[in-house]
């Protein structure tokens, strides 16, 4: 298969264990073990229908679309964002060159929306949350209180002021977070509750999948942390900025290839994790088919491998040195041919 977009969709994801087992006409049984949208199962009946339908489209099949390496590009966007990229595949259809690539570039735009669309959202928390304090200051000054000791009569009607706003910002969070932080609040151990008056911004501004790693980590060190809420608005605010750098590495590696740097990280056995900053460099300076060759050697000498960055820097600058030897021999091949 061509490359993706960016770089990344080269065809090489024989042996990577997150491929999922496909057979004529489509993916058997829904088969997509390991995606990290889902949780390491399988991905959602509409999204495997909706993905087997533009696969088989006649105007997408050539070069063939790989059913699995389109559910690794949609596995961490909402529904309506997936269904709207294969929708407008299939509606553009006669007219894409490159399928993978165009599915790969619709799926960075999407990904760049809701970036922005969370990050207003967080600055209009901010700003609501800023006018509350200041009207609470004005009030306790007018009443003669001093505004910078506790008073909790006023901080009760600050907070009814601000309440309506924050439920709305509350009520965009899923279910499943909510229980999270009620199994933390009542079983686990913390020594403050969870604020979901404090919390939800920074929660609403990050992705859902590392909403969960985070609680999940919250769940492991709770018992140790003095301010749980002060806690996780920095870790978000952390899983916030690595999203910011993987989306750099995609742009510049393509989503998969990013993926399968994550599977190794997380299932692949390295001694040491490969940061996405440190890989971006040497995997860009090569073609896809060398990136699938070298994280492939990566993944079957793992064991043996002390450091998988001085490994990945290593490879790439010999495919380099060698391509540009076979180029100079050809060169010198071609001279010689003229000269006789």
């Amino acid at each position: 298969r061509k490359g993706g977009a960016g770089g990344g969709g080269g065809g090489g994801e024989e042996g990577f264990g997150y491929q999922g087992m496909r057979h004529q006409g489509g993916m058997e049984g829904g088969g997509f073990r390991g995606g990290a949208g889902f949780g390491g199962g399988a991905p959602p009946a509409w999204l495997t229908n909706a993905v087997h339908e533009v696969c088989n489209h006649p105007g997408l099949c050539d070069p063939p679309l790989d059913p699995d390496t389109v559910l690794m590009m949609l596995s961490d966007l909402p529904m309506g964002a997936a269904k709207f990229i294969l929708q407008r595949a299939q509606a553009k259809a006669d007219t894409i060159s490159d399928p993978i690539g165009f599915i790969e570039s619709k799926a960075g735009e999407q990904r760049e929306a809701l970036a922005k669309k969370q990050a207003k959202q967080v600055q209009k928390e901010a700003n609501i949350a800023a006018e509350a304090q200041r009207q609470a200051m004005s009030a306790a000054k007018k009443q003669g209180l001093n505004p910078f000791v506790h008073q909790p009569v006023l901080q009760d009607r600050s907070a009814a002021r601000v309440g309506g706003k924050q439920d709305k910002v509350v009520a965009q969070l899923p279910e499943h977070v909510h229980k999270r932080i009620q199994w933390l609040n009542q079983n686990g151990g913390l020594m403050q509750p969870v604020d979901m008056s404090r919390v939800s911004g920074a929660l609403v501004a990050t992705q859902q999948a590392s909403q969960v790693a985070v609680l999940a980590r919250l769940k492991e060190q709770g018992p140790g942390i003095e301010d749980p809420n002060a806690w996780l608005i920095k870790e978000l605010r952390s899983e916030r900025r690595q999203e910011q750098i993987r989306g750099g590495v995609v742009a510049a590696i393509g989503e998969v290839t990013v993926r399968r740097i994550e599977w190794l990280n997380t299932k692949g056995g390295l001694l040491q994790p490969l940061e996405l900053q440190v890989a971006r460099g040497p995997l860009q300076s090569v073609t896809p088919e060398a990136r699938d060759k070298v994280l492939k050697s990566l993944k079957e000498q793992a064991a043996a491998i002390a450091d998988p960055a001085v490994f990945l820097i290593n490879e790439c600058r010999r495919i380099r040195l060698e391509g540009l030897e076979t180029s100079a021999a050809q060169d010198d091949e071609e001279s010689s041919i003229d000269w006789q």
